[in-house]
């Protein structure tokens, strides 16, 4: 079984990782005593390899970061990356009474994974989940926004679905999947590193 570390205190984007890669012989743990820093930006694939550059050097194990966010189309793409930040200081209801005279709740999730190890950033990835936004909160499963996202071709939220039902649609299990088919093939070629990325030595975690 091969070992993937995740850079993450969320214990459920590390469930949900493991749903998605142990089919591919690949166990997801969480990655402890190296702390994750987040920069401002309004780019995920660029918040989650700058990220990951911090850590690699650190490092000898696999390790994965990832971000991601709501983007809601009536507000121009509000919250987006801000969305941890919004989620903690307006809420689900701050973000539905934004949008109460809104004609339409189109939204997508989205997310960028970044993965590599030894000072090396091999790959990163992004996949977004289209849908829209409810009215009202929905099932307490997920976290986050999950319980006023309905995905395209779902009539759930993905706070209503459980965890095997969520990692259908999601964005987070679409770019996991292409990280896990990636790595797979570029394991069994020996292309690991053939687009890696170094990085500088970073300091020490104490």
């Amino acid at each position: 079984m091969i070992e993937f570390y995740f850079a993450t205190g969320n214990e459920h984007k590390v469930a949900e990782a493991n749903a998605v890669l142990s089919p591919h012989k690949i166990k997801v743990k969480k990655l402890e005593g190296i702390e994750k820093l987040e920069i401002q930006h309004t780019n995920l694939e660029e918040i989650a390899k700058t990220a990951l550059t911090l850590i690699v050097p650190n490092t000898d194990k696999l390790v994965l970061v990832e971000d991601s966010g709501l983007f809601v189309h009536e507000l121009n793409g509000f919250p987006g990356p801000y969305s941890s930040y919004v989620f903690e200081t307006l809420g689900v209801d701050g973000i539905l009474k934004l949008l109460n005279d809104s004609k339409s709740r189109k939204a997508e999730f989205r997310s960028s994974v970044s993965f590599g190890t030894k000072g090396k950033i091999f790959a990163t990835f992004s996949s977004v989940s289209e849908g829209t936004l409810t009215t009202q909160a929905k099932g307490d499963n997920g976290f986050g926004f999950d319980p006023i996202f309905v995905p395209m071709w779902a009539s759930k939220t993905f706070g209503q679905m459980d965890l095997n039902e969520k990692i259908v649609y999601s964005h987070r299990s679409k770019a996991l999947k292409k990280l896990a088919l990636w790595y797979l093939n570029a394991a069994k070629t020996n292309t690991l590193e053939e687009n890696a990325i170094v990085v500088s030595q970073a300091p020490q975690n104490k």
